[in-house]
Parts: C-alpha cells; sequence; structure tokens
C-alpha cells in the first residue's frame, strides 16, 4: 500500500515505518496517524514481523502535532492520542531511533515505545509551557514513570531543551549514537530481537509493563502465572514424539 506521510517497509522480521513530512518537520497530523494506525494493524497480524522500529530517518524525529492541521475542533488531540496508544499498546516490542528533535507530541511518541536510541545532535523537550498548554498523549505520566517526578516537572515546567546526553543521564534514553550511525545501530537491534521467540517476547513485554502497575507481591505471582503461559505455549509449539 502506498502512503502520503509515512514510509513502511519490512526488513528481517522487522517492521519500519518512518514519518515522511519533511517539509512539515515530522509534524504529527491526522492523516499521518491514521497511516500509523494502518501499518500497526498489520504489524498486530502479520506473524513474519517481530519487531517495529518507528524513525523520522536521520534528518528529524518529529516537531510535534501539526498546529495547522489541528486547528478543526478536537482534530489535533485525537491525532497525538491515537498514535501515541495505538504504538504503546503494540503486543510486539517497539524502537524508536530518534534524530535531531523530539518535541512535544514527537517526544510522547518516542516514550510509547520500548526502547530509545538517539543521534548525538538530538534534543528532547516539552515546548507545551510555553504556549499555556500541558502534554497532551500521556506523556505527564509515562514520562515520570520512567525518570521520576521530579526530573519529569522541571522538564515540563520549564519547557527547556535538553541534548541527547543529558537524555541519556536521565534515562529518556537507551544509548546516544553518532547521528550517521543512528539507523544502522537502530536495525542492529531491532534484527538482534526479532531472531528472538515471538510468544517470548510478548509475554515479557505484556509482564513488565503490567507488573509495573501492581505493588510488588501481586506483580511477583503475576510473573509466575504469565512464566507458566509461556511454557504451555512452548509445549503446544514443539513437534510431537516421535513412534517407535
Amino acid at each position: 500500500m502506498a502512503y502520503e506521510n509515512i514510509i513502511y517497509e519490512v526488513e528481517d522480521g522487522v517492521a519500519i515505518l518512518t514519518f515522511n513530512r519533511p517539509e512539515m518537520k515530522n509534524a504529527i497530523s491526522v492523516d499521518l496517524s491514521r497511516e500509523v494506525e494502518e501499518v500497526l494493524d498489520e504489524v498486530a497480524i502479520n506473524k513474519d514481523i517481530k519487531v517495529l522500529l518507528i524513525t523520522g530517518g536521520p534528518e528529524i524525529f518529529s516537531s510535534g502535532m501539526d498546529l495547522k492541521a489541528g486547528r478543526a475542533p478536537g482534530r489535533r488531540d485525537a491525532s497525538i492520542f491515537s498514535i501515541v496508544d495505538s504504538i504503546a499498546a503494540c503486543e510486539k516490542p517497539t524502537i524508536a531511533a530518534i534524530a535531531k528533535y523530539a518535541l512535544g507530541g514527537g517526544c510522547e511518541v518516542a516514550l510509547s515505545c520500548d526502547i530509545r536510541i538517539a543521534s548525538d545532535n538530538t534534543k528532547f523537550g516539552f515546548p507545551e509551557i510555553n504556549m499555556g498548554v500541558m502534554p497532551g498523549a500521556g506523556g505527564t505520566l509515562r514520562l515520570p514513570r520512567l525518570i521520576g517526578a521530579g526530573k519529569a516537572k522541571e522538564m515540563m515546567f520549564t519547557g527547556a531543551r535538553y541534548s541527547a546526553e543529558e537524555a541519556l543521564a536521565m534515562g529518556i534514553v537507551n544509548k546516544v549514537v553518532p547521528v550517521e550511525s543512528l539507523m544502522d545501530e537502530a536495525k542492529a537491534l531491532a534484527k538482534a530481537i526479532a531472531e528472538k521467540d515471538i510468544n517470548a517476547l510478548k509475554i515479557i513485554k505484556k509482564c513488565i509493563n503490567d507488573g509495573l502497575q501492581m505493588d510488588l507481591e501481586r506483580a511477583l505471582l503475576y510473573a509466575k502465572s504469565m512464566g507458566t503461559a509461556l511454557m504451555a505455549l512452548k509445549r503446544m509449539a514443539a513437534p510431537p514424539p516421535e513412534k517407535k
């Protein structure tokens, strides 16, 4: 299928979704969000896809919401909520490869992924406070769970921009690499993960995400039940013993 706002490819079990609105600094519009939703549906049902890699390429990740496209009542919030919630709900591992800017809604998209790799020229930030508004797609909840309430409040109260190295120190990103090697590094990680058992990947992800919302005692019981479920799936998938 041809898309106008994204590029979609599959390589060695990795779905690669690239935002493709360079003239708008990959701002997130309703139309882009709709195309991302279509890709996520494909990723969910395609058994050959193990990992989803989301990027804007080596030039820019995303400058945030498309304010011009979002002037109609409800359209702007609908676009950013839709894309962030859908990425976060993806059962398969997701990786964000981030270059130059991940601001506002663009940063929220990155936060919705499981793993984040940034180029050394990237700036992160939530400039919404400068317009008298707030991050509107869960950033006020996801960011403090990732880096702690104090640093999250600092970022969102000031609207300041933070370098890739600062983001690494805070725990926003997993790794910082030279911009020229960003996509190679992200693809290599994605393909290494794609070699693993898909059921194990899904259950590990679900166990971590769900367990973070529970107290430790409940989480431990939950993890045990998920491990039992995984072993049952492995037994079901195993070939029957040969008859002697």
